[in-house]
């Protein structure tokens, strides 16, 4: 797996396509951190409402 430094270096990106693309990925990883976050929170809702109602 490449990391976003290789790929960079690879395409021989300037600093300013580089810092764009640094940015572009982070936020796509703050994404998908906060959907799998709230995933979390649901499915701990979830059981902790179902082991209230039994």
């Amino acid at each position: 797996m490449q990391t976003i430094e290789q790929l960079i270096q690879e395409l021989k990106l300037t600093p300013e396509q580089a810092e764009g693309v640094k940015q572009y990925m982070n936020s796509l990883l703050v994404e998908l951190l906060e959907s799998i976050k709230q995933d979390h929170i649901n499915n701990f809702d979830e059981t902790i409402n179902n082991l209230r109602n039994n």
